[in-house]
């Protein structure tokens, strides 16, 4: 009876489906400083199997849930990404490089799909029942199609970063 359970929790910490909330930070610059955003809409569904190097899934944020702590700031961020046609800005998950700790996908903004590398951190707790994670990825707004907002003649620069935490709950 102990080998079955020994098996099953090996079972469980190598392959499990999660169902992941987090958030995300936007990082941006302009001629008068920079600026941040918060968006708590993180949420997806992911495989991970870590002996592996196996991760699929996908994960997306509500675009119209960008904080700044500024209303026409956020405003100006809601109709760069025109929200009311691409609500969503999703990562479908293809890959994991365990050996560098990278993310492998496709990032779906403003109907533009583009191959991303992510370099992650994460950690998976007792038992493979949670996993923590955060990443980083600098993203050229160009490059979907995104005109930088600007204000009074200033224009947000083209490269914005974004930061993304979270956590897994295994099902």
């Amino acid at each position: 009876m102990r080998a079955i359970a020994v098996l099953w929790a090996m079972g469980w910490a190598l392959a499990a489906n999660f169902l992941v909330t987090g958030d995300a930070v936007y990082e941006a610059r302009a001629p008068i400083g920079a600026f941040r955003g918060v968006n708590r809409t993180l949420e997806g569904q992911v495989v991970f199997e870590p002996n592996q190097s196996q991760l699929q899934g996908k994960v997306c944020l509500d675009l119209s849930a960008w904080d700044s702590k500024e209303p026409l700031r956020d405003k100006h961020t809601r109709d760069m990404f025109q929200v009311d046609r691409y609500p969503k800005a999703c990562l479908h998950i293809q890959g994991f490089d365990a050996g560098k700790s990278l993310v492998q996908g496709i990032l779906s903004l403003h109907g533009v799909e583009r191959k991303v590398v992510v370099p992650v951190r994460y950690t998976l707790g007792p038992g493979g029942t949670t996993l923590d994670f955060e990443g980083e990825l600098e993203i050229l707004l160009g490059d979907y199609g995104l005109k930088a907002p600007s204000f009074m003649g200033m224009r947000v620069q083209d490269r914005v970063t974004v930061r993304v935490r979270g956590q897994g709950v295994a099902r």
